[in-house]
């Protein structure tokens, strides 16, 4: 052969060697999977209140249990991720908190965290309603509380979903008050709403920057901004540039404890920038539903009845039934429900939209599409595509991240690429596509590898849990993505590494 003879040979098998290196492409398509299951941090919760006069501890088998389906007041079965805390001070209005009461306090979170849930948290002092005396705790109490619960709240941020405002008032809804003014018979003078506003602000430094925490009412956020200056009419909703940025604004949500009562969810859409209050619709469910698309938003269903009768039947129905509540709980992006009250309201919903209700509060990740290469080589850029749609009501609203998953089918050895996004920021109805490229590490060995993708909780104590990772709602061949044991959802089972 001859020299050029034998470059070219050489030459044209260098070509051929490339060209059998190179990736191939596979397109993914997935089906939605319509199944029922819980995810964490949304979802219908569990109401487990409890006081300092007759404390109960909360019991971790019973709280595994309800995360299986377990009977709510509208008849329906649900499992639960969250449940919902109120500790009522009732013996320390006028005291410190001892040791005890703290311990107790510790050990409900411990319990919250063994059995693989999170708690939407919130102090208070009475339930004496709704005619004074109301037996509420002065600001004096509340502020020396919330230093002594610091602590405590810093070492379980990981297991607190949301911190309500509460510690005003009966049931802590803020409403009524032997010492912040009462806002349905008076007198309520602007000296009350600075004492207001200082507890929220108290509250505010308290709670770990990371977490929110929700009002009852949302002229009680535009008076905390706004001032004497607080009008509906000139609410500055937030927005997307000051979202999630750890400011005040961004991180005072909203909670409603009367959905669906009535024209103005008794009371909530009240504003009391005059006396008698105005009912002002128009402008504050506007300012709610643009706030929520950012903030955690839930509560509970309300018949507004005086002896619990549903009064605001048909309009709280099922859209199949002449009603509104699927749009209702989409339009104020709501997040969680109670499981509990009312199934005067909730129970017109049974065997109609429930299960639909059930998939959709909070976020609802759908897999729709994933373009990934059917082998991997070292040193070389390996680029991934996925197309994820969000079908819930409401993106999530702690921080979370996503991150890829590699692991051999034969060792079993795992190999992470965490990702640059931020799952707050996948909200409803729109599609997000991940785009990355990347190489992965020498360390790999030569053989066949599963990819997953994974959600997981962005506190450290809880990455590794599966319990706290997001299921996402696709099947692909008729099964499910989701891998319970890992809390992984796997992408392909057919990529190799050289």
């Amino acid at each position: 052969m001859t020299t050029k003879l034998f470059a070219l040979f050489c030459l044209l098998s260098m070509l051929v060697s490339c060209s059998d290196d190179k990736a191939k492409y596979l397109n993914i398509n997935y089906e939605p999977d319509m199944e029922e299951f819980t995810n964490p941090e949304r979802g219908f919760y569990r109401p487990m209140g409890t006081s300092t006069s007759d404390f109960t501890p909360l019991d971790v088998d019973r709280l595994r249990e309800l995360k299986n389906p377990n009977p709510a007041a509208g008849g329906f079965m649900v499992g639960s991720t969250l449940i919902y805390r109120s500790y009522r001070l009732d013996t320390f209005k006028d005291r410190p908190l001892n040791d005890e009461v703290l311990t107790q306090i510790q050990k409900d979170m411990d319990i919250i965290r063994e059995a693989g849930m999170k708690v939407i948290l919130r102090f208070s002092y009475t339930n004496t309603c709704c005619y004074p005396p109301f037996n509420d705790a002065p600001k004096e109490t509340i502020l020396g509380h919330l230093d002594q619960l610091e602590a405590l709240l810093r070492k379980n941020v990981d297991v607190i979903a949301v911190v309500q405002m509460g510690l005003i008032g009966p049931w802590g809804e803020q409403f009524y008050s032997d010492h912040f003014g009462d806002l349905e018979h008076g007198p309520v003078t602007e000296q009350h709403w600075l004492d207001r506003n200082e507890v929220i602000s108290a509250l505010l430094s308290v709670v770990p920057q990371s977490r929110m925490i929700q009002v009852r009412a949302p002229y009680y956020k535009l008076r905390f901004l706004d001032g004497e200056n607080a009008h509906p009419e000139y609410a500055d909703a937030l927005d997307s540039n000051e979202a999630f940025s750890g400011s005040d604004k961004a991180r005072i949500a909203h909670h409603n404890d009367c959905i669906l009562a009535n024209y103005d969810d008794y009371w909530t859409y009240h504003s009391f920038h005059t006396w008698p209050a105005t009912v002002d619709t128009l402008n504050l469910k506007e300012y709610i539903a643009r706030e929520t698309k950012y903030l955690v938003f839930g509560g509970e269903t309300c018949p507004g009845g005086p002896k619990g009768e549903d009064v605001y039947s048909p309009y709280n129905d099922c859209l199949s039934e002449g009603g509104n509540a699927e749009n209702y709980l989409k339009r104020f992006h709501t997040s969680f429900l109670n499981t509990s009250w009312s199934g005067a309201v909730n129970g017109d919903w049974n065997n109609k939209c429930i299960d639909e209700i059930k998939r959709n509060l909070g976020y609802r990740f759908v897999l729709k599409k994933a373009i990934t290469p059917d082998r991997v080589t070292r040193h070389l850029s390996t680029r991934i595509r996925l197309e994820i749609a969000n079908e819930g009501y409401a993106s999530t609203y702690n921080y979370r991240y996503a991150e890829l998953v590699f692991r051999n089918k034969e060792s079993h050895e795992v190999f992470r690429k965490k990702l640059d996004c931020d799952t707050r920021h996948w909200y409803a109805d729109e599609i997000q596509t991940l785009d990355v490229e990347f190489t992965w590490p020498e360390q790999m060995a030569d053989g066949a590898y599963e990819l997953f993708l994974n959600l997981p909780d962005a506190s450290p104590s809880l990455y590794d849990r599966p319990e706290y990772a997001i299921r996402l709602a696709s099947r692909y061949q008729g099964k499910s993505i989701y891998d319970a044991a890992t809390g992984w959802n796997l992408i392909s089972t057919g990529i190799r590494v050289n």
